[in-house]
């Protein structure tokens, strides 16, 4: 084998290597951030009741000392999910406690540094040409006694921006408790989304 040939070799099975340890460290950041999802963002996420505590956000855990790279044992946040005090409850608070399998997966998620869990998402961008179409082929289904009081929101702009499904989730809760609290009917109803996107939806005044 050529010299060449052999470097070439070795430079391609480096950056295979590389791709998967990365990869790898990818799907267990995303594992660990589903878990969180499941049992610690309703508090401590960034719309949670209890961010003034602890938020669950990569950059502001590992800023705060609370996760140490590479060091579970020196993690104060895998701590406070297995050990219970009075001064310091074990958490999540008032829920059952985590799998083992759960812990041990975010033990060697912060083994693995703690990677990040953030991904770019792949946004269609929609023009706001397309956004007004989708909005009039919507008002056309309608009778021309029901079009006075169809009312159209979207949040196709954040969708445009990257924001991220969760984020996105959480406006159109915020949504609905908005359309629903100026309502006097005692039935809660939810803005119909129609498109596929789920960023325009739809409301009856009535």
């Amino acid at each position: 084998m050529k010299t060449s040939t052999y470097f070439s070799v070795i430079i391609l099975t480096l950056i295979l290597l590389g791709f998967g340890t990365a990869l790898a460290q990818e799907n267990l950041a995303q594992e660990a951030y589903t878990i969180f999802q499941q049992s610690c963002l309703g508090c401590h996420g960034e719309h949670g009741a209890f961010t003034e505590d602890l938020i669950i956000d990569r950059a502001a855990l590992i800023a705060g000392g609370t996760v140490v790279p590479r060091n579970p044992n020196a993690s104060e946040f895998l701590k406070r999910l297995i050990e219970d005090t009075p001064e310091k409850p074990r958490m999540p608070w008032g829920q059952p406690a985590l799998s083992v399998d759960a812990l041990e997966t975010i033990r060697r998620w912060i083994q693995a540094g703690a990677p990040d869990w953030e991904v770019q998402y792949d946004v269609n961008f929609i023009t706001t040409d397309a956004m007004l179409d989708t909005i009039q082929a919507h008002l056309e289904t309608l009778s021309a006694f029901d079009r006075p009081s169809a009312r159209y929101f979207t949040l196709t702009h954040l969708y445009n921006a990257g924001e991220s499904p969760e984020a996105l989730n959480a406006y159109k809760v915020a949504l609905s408790k908005l359309v629903n609290s100026l309502s006097w009917g005692f039935d809660v109803i939810n803005p119909t989304p129609i498109d596929l996107q789920e960023t325009i939806f739809y409301i009856d005044l009535r």
